[in-house]
């Protein structure tokens, strides 16, 4: 080789590489050749693949952590509990029904002993009340936009979240001053009359669910059972002579004093815990109903829960149970 050519060649340095290399093992000499990319492209190539392949595992960490941890989420994911909804809106709704034990002024402004009830269980929940007059029957099947509510009547406990009962009512079985029956068994055979919805007609059914602090009395085999609205109206009933007997469903003892032409015939037939209620929903009641047992335990300690039965119900104290 000439001296220029060999001095051409040094200026143009090595030969490029070709884009394949031979590599050659041991493997090489039976005749198996691997090849080897390098270019650059291939290069980047495998270089994202290898990003991606990072990225991939990131997610399948986290996806897996997830699932792992998937308990906490979905308990975080729950509806909060009804007092911690009632407490982050300052605000309670209490539905109370419309009759007795309420009254209504002239003016059409209701008070009465759940009213009181209801306000005082408020204020000491530190919440503003929200009073909704509700039908006790629309309560019991559990309609309405309200958080608890104050039925004053027998409650399932199987159908709602119930609270202590905050007083006891005692159920009677009213005859004519005149009539001779001295219990239930009596009046076997005779019509009586009942407010339709109350517990006094579930019990002549024969489907009494209530809680009852004293004996639930066997009920009569009725001829017939007149259904109607109040109790006045039954009491027009028995003394028309249309029915034989009468079970209240809003009369306390002091009512019945005013009524001489009536009598109770012997003690109560049951004795009605009433409780207050929330239902069971998406809103865990279970906290809210505690702390109300709390207050209510708390109102019977410092008198404030008798003292407003007595003001209600003629001085008579419902919140303890009455005995026969």
């Amino acid at each position: 080789m000439s001296d220029e050519r060999i001095e051409q060649a040094l200026r143009q340095g090595p030969p490029a590489e070709p884009a394949y290399m031979v590599h050659l093992t041991p493997a090489d000499l039976h005749g198996s050749v691997s090849r080897a990319p390098r270019s650059k492209s291939t290069f980047s190539f495998f270089a994202g693949l290898g990003q991606a392949a990072v990225a991939a595992g990131i997610i399948v960490a986290v996806v897996g952590f997830v699932l792992i941890r998937s308990g906490a989420f979905e308990t975080a994911a729950k509806p909060p509990t009804l007092l911690a909804e009632v407490q982050a809106r300052g605000l309670i709704r209490i539905a109370v029904r419309p009759d007795r034990p309420q009254v209504t002024a002239p003016g059409g402004a209701r008070s009465g002993f759940d009213v009181d009830v209801a306000t005082e269980i408020g204020r000491r929940l530190g919440l503003r009340v929200e009073l909704d007059f509700t039908p006790a029957d629309e309560m019991l099947a559990g309609r309405g936009q309200w958080d608890i509510a104050l039925p004053s009547s027998a409650v399932d406990p199987g159908a709602f979240a119930v609270s202590t009962p905050y007083y006891d009512w005692p159920v009677r079985l009213i005859v004519p001053g005149g009539s001779t029956a001295a219990g239930p068994g009596d009046l076997s055979g005779s019509t009586i009359c009942v407010v339709t919805g109350s517990g006094g007609e579930a019990w002549l059914d024969g489907r009494f669910r209530g809680t009852s602090v004293t004996t639930v009395a066997v009920p009569p085999t009725a001829s017939a059972v007149h259904r109607l609205a109040t109790d006045e109206a039954c009491a027009a009933d028995v003394t028309a002579g249309a029915s034989a007997a009468l079970v209240t469903a809003g009369w306390s003892d002091a009512d019945l004093v005013t009524r001489p032409a009536l009598k109770r015939v012997g003690g109560p037939i049951f004795t009605e815990a009433r409780p207050v209620i929330a239902v069971n929903g998406q809103r865990d009641p279970a906290s809210l109903i505690a702390e109300i047992d709390r207050i209510l335990a708390a109102m019977r300690s410092d008198g404030t829960l008798a003292d407003i039965s007595r003001s209600r119900f003629g001085g008579v104290d419902m919140t303890e149970p009455l005995t026969p």
